[in-house]
């Protein structure tokens, strides 16, 4: 039985004893692995970026809003009615719905007439709709491509030197900006 109790102890002994030198063993390597690592305060600044501004005057506020309505005026003027007579009727003057006639919106991309717009307003490539500028003018336009996963068409009419909208640079837009949708029903 002394025996058998020695052997355990001997058996502790020997668990603690190898214990202990793992853990030195990774102390060490820990020290090794992390001594010549050198942090310099100064190499590095810290810098807070606010989405808004924290105090705001009221002639402030006022000029931020007088921008705002200068860019929707002129980006208005960019923006066209678009009708699509679909199955029912052969005049826009038709008792047909909204959903049938296609009517919608897009915006002009070039100067010689290429307009953005969704597959669902102008219908699929090659089909014919009626554009309607913001100054009036009518014309009759050809969607030249379309995407309905995207919903996204891309219709041509004949004009030239038209105004168009400058399209951003969708990796510079943030969380939290404002953003604004321009529709005129009374264009069609």
């Amino acid at each position: 039985m002394k025996r058998k109790k020695k052997i355990s102890n001997q058996k502790k002994v020997t668990i603690v004893a190898i214990l202990t030198i793992m853990v030195w063993v990774f102390i060490f390597y820990l020290y090794i692995t992390y001594q010549n690592i050198e942090v310099n305060p100064s190499q590095y600044e810290a810098t807070r970026t606010l989405s808004t501004p924290s105090t705001q005057t009221v002639e402030e506020a006022e000029e931020d809003s007088k921008k705002v309505a200068d860019v929707i005026e002129e980006t208005t003027r960019k923006v066209v009615g678009i009708s699509k007579l679909k199955n029912t009727g052969n005049s826009i003057l038709s008792k047909s719905t909204e959903s049938e006639l296609g009517l919608g919106t897009g915006m002009i991309v070039t100067e010689d007439g290429y307009i953005l717009s969704n597959e669902h307003v102008t219908g699929a490539k090659y089909s014919k709709c009626y554009i309607t500028l913001e100054n009036g003018n009518n014309y009759d336009g050809t969607v030249v491509w379309s995407d309905s996963d995207l919903d996204l068409s891309i219709t041509k009419i004949n004009a030239k030197n038209l105004e168009y909208v400058t399209i951003g640079n969708s990796s510079k837009i943030r969380v939290g900006e404002s953003v604004y949708a321009i529709r005129q029903s009374n264009w069609i």
